[in-house]
C-alpha cells in the first residue's frame, strides 16, 4: 500500500517518544509498503546521509520551521482561539507540501502524528486517514494540574479548554484516532463521542534492550532513567528522593541511586550533593546502567501514556518498582512482572526486597518475557498494519 506520514518533527536518532514510534513503524512497514514522509526538521541534517529512514522511505521531505517563525506564531497564537500547541506549528510551507503531495499521489492511507498536525489536512481530502495522538496533551495537562504552580495552572487550564474544542472539531475528520494506552482510549471515548478509537501500543527494541550476562549487577544500585528536564520526571524524582529513598537507606545504608538522563533540571542537579545519589546527565548508552542496576524505579505520578523507561528496564531483565500511574500503559501484573506500589512505605519495602535478592530472578525473567509477548515494535506495527488494511477495505466497500 502507499502510505503518507505527516509528523511534527523527525530527527535521527529519534529523541522524543513520538519520534521513536514514527521511526520504528517506518522500519517495520517499509519492507512491504511504500512510505512517504513529510516532517518539520533541520534539512541540513538530512543531507548528511546518515539517516536510515531516508533509505527506507520512498521520499522524505523536511520542512524548516525557523525560530523567528515560531516566535511570530506564538505571538499570533495569543489572539487565536486555537491551542498554542497548534499555533506553534503554523506553516504555509507545510500546508503546501502536504496539499501538493495529496494532489499528485493517490495514497491508500495518510497518517497524521499528534493533534498539532491536523491543521495540515486539506478540507477537500476524502481519502483514508488516521490521527495518531500518541500521548494526548489534554489528559497530560489535566492530570498534572494538581502539582503545577498556580501561575502555570491558569495557563494550562486555558490551553486545555482550547485543546478540547480543537480536538472535538478536528478528530471527526479522521477515520480513526489511535492512542498508546488503553486507559487513554477509555477516557477519550467519554470525551469525544462517535469517534473510532484504536489502541496501537508503544514498543521497545528487545534486541537492543536485552540482558548482558557478562555484566555483574552492582549491590545496592538503584536507577531512574529518562529525560531529567521533563516536568513529570522531575516531580517523580523529587518525590522518590524526599519520601521513599530515606526509608530505603534506613534498611539498606549502602543503597545508591543513579539518576540517568539528559537535561537534568537545577532541582535534580542539587540532589547530586547527596553522597548516596549520582546525577549523570546525558549518557551515550543507558543500557550500561540498566544492566548493572539491581532495581529500576519509576515513581511517576502523572497518569498518562506508556512509560518507556519501564519497558526498557523490563526488557533488559532489571526488575521494576513503579506506581499505578507508571504501570497504566503497561498493565503488568504486580508481583509477577513487576511491583506496583503507591505509598512510600510499600514502595521502599519492594525496593529493599529486590536489593536483597528476594524473587529477583523470577521478576527478571518474567519482565523480559512480558515485553517480548506484548511490547515488541513488530507487534505494534502489526496492529497498525491491520488497522490500515481495515480502513482501505472499508473505503473500497463504500465505493462499490
Amino acid at each position: 500500500m502507499k502510505i503518507l506520514m505527516v509528523a511534527p518533527s523527525h530527527t535521527y536518532p529519534p529523541v522524543k517518544g513520538y519520534q521513536v514510534m514514527l521511526c520504528r513503524h517506518i522500519e517495520q512497514l517499509a519492507d512491504h509498503h511504500s512510505i512517504d514522509l513529510i516532517a518539520f526538521g533541520d534539512s541540513s541534517q538530512q543531507s548528511a546521509g546518515v539517516d536510515p529512514i531516508k533509505v527506507l522511505c520512498n521520499s522524505v521531505e523536511i520542512i524548516p520551521l525557523p525560530i523567528y517563525k515560531i516566535v511570530l506564531n506564538l505571538f499570533r497564537g495569543i489572539f487565536s482561539p486555537d491551542p498554542l500547541q497548534v499555533c506553534f506549528y503554523r506553516s504555509k510551507s507545510m500546508s503546501e507540501a502536504v496539499e501538493n503531495r495529496l494532489r499528485l499521489v493517490s495514497y491508500d492511507v495518510v497518517i497524521f502524528q499528534l493533534t498539532r498536525m491536523t491543521q495540515f489536512l486539506p478540507l477537500w481530502y476524502r481519502g483514508s486517514k488516521i490521527l495518531n495522538m500518541v500521548d494526548p496533551l489534554v489528559l497530560n495537562y489535566e492530570r498534572s494540574l494538581t502539582w503545577r504552580p498556580w501561575y502555570i495552572r491558569s495557563v494550562l487550564k486555558y490551553e486545555i479548554a482550547r485543546l478540547r474544542c480543537y480536538e472535538a472539531q478536528h478528530a471527526s475528520r479522521f477515520d480513526c484516532v489511535s492512542l498508546i494506552a488503553q486507559a487513554d482510549v477509555v477516557d477519550y471515548q467519554a470525551m469525544l463521542k462517535n469517534i473510532r478509537f484504536e489502541l496501537i501500543p508503544y514498543g521497545v527494541d528487545t534486541a537492543y534492550f536485552r540482558p548482558d550476562d557478562a555484566v555483574i549487577r552492582q549491590p545496592g544500585m538503584i536507577v531512574i532513567t529518562g529525560n531529567m528536564g521533563y516536568a513529570p520526571n522531575v516531580d517523580a524524582v523529587e518525590y522518590f528522593c524526599r519520601e521513599i529513598f530515606p526509608l530505603i537507606l534506613v534498611q539498606e545504608p549502602r543503597a545508591h541511586l543513579w539518576l540517568v538522563g539528559t537535561r537534568p533540571s537545577s532541582e535534580i542537579k542539587k540532589l547530586g550533593n547527596n553522597k548516596n545519589i549520582t546525577v549523570t546527565g546525558h549518557v551515550n548508552d543507558v543500557r550500561y546502567y540498566l544492566n548493572r542496576a539491581m532495581v529500576s524505579v519509576c515513581p511517576i505520578r502523572l497518569n498518562v501514556g506508556t512509560q518507556t523507561k519501564v519497558l526498557e528496564a523490563l526488557s533488559i531483565g532489571t526488575p521494576v518498582v513503579t506506581t499505578s500511574s507508571g504501570n497504566q500503559g503497561i498493565g503488568g501484573e504486580s508481583g509477577t512482572v513487576l511491583y506496583v506500589a503507591d505509598t512510600p512505605l510499600e514502595f521502599s519495602d519492594r525496593v529493599v526486597s529486590l536489593l536483597k535478592g528476594h524473587h529477583w530472578d523470577r521478576l527478571s525473567k518474567n519482565g523480559r518475557k512480558f515485553v517480548l509477548d506484548h511490547f515488541k515494535w513488530e507487534s505494534s506495527a502489526e496492529k497498525l498494519g491491520f488497522i490500515l488494511n481495515t480502513l482501505i477495505y472499508q473505503a473500497q466497500e463504500s465505493k462499490e
